[in-house]
């Protein structure tokens, strides 16, 4: 009876070392997702500001480019106007 407990015991530790462990991976993966999504949207932040500096070259082409980020900016960001 006693090394039933004690093989409960082990698995219930192993359990939830398990769990501690998978739930340190999914925050550090989410981490690394949220800093991606930030690197991003610096980057379509820049290709806004570059777009809209330059118009003046390529007017058609950066109120294309404009419109395509704020359209999909109003899409996935429901508080934005639309």
């Amino acid at each position: 009876m006693t090394f039933l407990l004690a093989g409960v015991a082990v698995f219930a530790v192993l359990c939830v070392c398990l769990v501690l462990f998978f739930r340190s991976l999914a925050e550090e993966r989410a981490r690394t997702a949220e800093a991606e999504a930030r690197r991003l949207q610096a980057v379509l932040d820049d290709v806004k500001d570059i777009a809209w500096t330059n118009r003046d070259i390529a007017p058609e082409l950066a109120t294309i480019v404009i419109d395509t980020i704020r359209t999909a900016e109003r899409q996935h960001r429901p508080g934005l106007p639309g």
